[in-house]
């Protein structure tokens, strides 16, 4: 066990209290409730990115699911994106249950389309989703009435809607959840 100032003594030591740092002391906090776990920082939870994003917990991956087919799999990679909408909920969920007020709002996300390769793309996005499984639920295509009706927005062809995003307050999500571990 080290030990890391005066009489405190962990199991476990992270170094960091961003999201990474908390909600991985969170989940095995979870797993072991009798774990000796300190988290530590050079300044208050969530002070660099994580305290300053710009507020959107989303599904959407940094790259395509063909890239990740060519390392990991098809299988793997519908699994990964289906972790990452089960990832968005499970924020909200914990925000509830550790009664966090970071106005956690889940409502989608919409690329809006305002020219004919756009509306193109857009339609090639929802039938790519298809190709991969993915629902309705998921991901929509939406005519020019309703992209309009869904983002108050002009001159538009159409969209998508990606249900698996959410609008939050990253500080306070952060630090309230350095308060529950």
């Amino acid at each position: 066990r080290p030990s890391l100032a005066g009489d405190i003594t962990a199991d476990i030591a992270i170094v960091g209290a961003g999201y990474t740092g908390l909600w991985t002391a969170y989940y095995l906090l979870r797993q072991q409730p009798d774990l000796r776990l300190v988290v530590i920082d050079a300044n208050v939870a969530g002070f660099g990115a994580s305290g300053r994003n710009g507020g959107w917990c989303s599904a959407l991956l940094p790259t395509s699911l063909s890239t990740i087919v060519k390392r990991s799999g098809r299988d793997a990679a519908i699994a990964w994106q289906r972790q990452m909408f089960a990832t968005v909920k499970e924020v909200g969920d914990v925000a509830a249950l550790e009664g966090i007020d970071c106005d956690f709002q889940l409502g989608g996300t919409v690329q809006l389309a305002r020219s004919e390769p756009q509306l193109g793309r857009a339609h090639d996005e929802v039938a790519d989703a298809r190709s991969w499984g993915f629902t309705q639920e998921d991901v929509r295509f939406l005519d020019q009435a309703q992209a309009r009706a869904q983002a108050n927005a002009t001159d538009v062809s159409g969209g998508v809607f990606t249900a698996h995003c959410a609008a939050l307050h990253p500080a306070r999500l952060v630090r309230g959840l350095a308060l529950s571990v």
